[in-house]
């Protein structure tokens, strides 16, 4: 049986810790493939406000302690790190990271309490480097470095980190993934077998990563430690009706001129009763074109070149929308 956690923190209680834009959609997009995949294995998807260190220790003990001898169980953890080899949960605060923070050594005494058969443990963040990483950059580095990552992997455990511990873990802006759970993830869809050997499988997320992270002009190169006896196959991870619902942009969503349609791509409903509201003819065929053909509302970049009144700022201003609803920042420049 599997058994199975995904957590991705992009937004903290504290406000001085510096918030992510990709975290929240990678453990999303591991728990609907897990979940379109093996429905049987009900993973838990736990996120920002619902990812508080009370939550996290809940989801440790119902997926590491309760596990049987015949069980796997994967955990994955998208986030901020701090320079200190911790987790940083919603509600860490910055005065006092000891006590707000999970630890590698909780997380080891955990994995060696379980009696899981065999246990993965993904972990998307950094522990040292500056923004924009995974990493609370200006955390105490401690004189003891306590319990190594190592420590935590051994037989019948599992551990990938995103990148060596000099180095840092990156978001990818195009993709809005951290680049080891894109690559992860991309690889565990690939091929047409029905099991994936994850070591195979790891050699093509390394140069995968290292490739990704060139391309920003950084370096990352993930780590995999540990290993199960025989190795370990997962199923091939498919696209089914949850991961379609997170992320619709994948299965090429098209609208008609019905500005509600504009709800596929998760704009809420007071923005489209103003839009609806201000353009009672509805869409025109320029703005369906930069949606449907030239996917706007799916992160494209798109140089628009009309005549005056044709509907071109209506077009930035549904790519604005759907960057702050993503997260991200948006920049409208007016010629006033």
């Amino acid at each position: 049986m599997l058994r199975a956690a995904f957590i991705g923190i992009d937004k903290y209680a504290d406000s001085t810790v510096r918030e992510l834009t990709g975290a929240v959609r990678d453990a999303t997009a591991l728990w609907a493939l897990v979940s379109d995949t093996m429905p049987a294995a009900a993973p838990r998807l736990i996120a920002n406000a619902d990812a508080t260190i009370a939550n996290l220790r809940v989801a440790l003990q119902e997926t590491l302690a309760s596990a049987g001898e015949d069980d796997t169980v994967i955990l994955a953890f998208s986030g901020h790190g701090t320079r200190s080899q911790r987790l940083v949960t919603h509600d860490t605060s910055r005065t006092n990271l000891d006590a707000t923070t999970i630890g590698m050594d909780e997380l080891a005494a955990a994995f060696k309490a379980s009696k899981a058969k065999a246990i993965l443990c993904v972990i998307d963040c950094c522990f040292s480097g500056a923004a924009p990483a995974r990493v609370l950059d200006d955390s105490p580095i401690p004189r003891d470095p306590g319990v190594s990552l190592e420590e935590i992997a051994g037989a019948g455990r599992i551990l990938i980190s995103a990148c060596n511990v000099n180095e840092v873990a990156y978001e990818s802006p195009a993709d809005r993934h951290g680049l080891l759970t894109f690559a992860l993830m991309s690889a565990l869809q690939t091929g047409e077998r029905d099991h994936i050997d994850l070591t195979a499988a790891m050699a093509v997320v390394m140069e995968n990563v290292r490739a990704a992270a060139s391309r920003l002009g950084v370096t990352q190169t993930p780590v995999m430690l540990g290993h199960v006896e025989g190795g370990l196959a997962l199923p091939r991870l498919k696209r089914g009706n949850l991961y379609l619902a997170a992320f619709p942009e994948v299965a090429g969503v098209r609208i008609s001129a019905q500005i509600d349609d504009l709800k596929q791509f998760g704009i809420p409903q007071p923005v489209l009763d103003e839009w609806t509201a201000r353009f009672r003819g509805g869409l025109n065929d320029l703005q369906m074109s930069a949606v449907n053909d030239y996917r706007i509302l799916d992160g494209e970049s798109l140089l628009v070149v009309a005549p005056t009144s044709s509907g071109k700022t209506f077009i930035g201003e549904m790519a604005a929308t759907k960057a702050i609803i993503d997260g991200r920042k948006s920049v409208f420049l007016l010629p006033y």
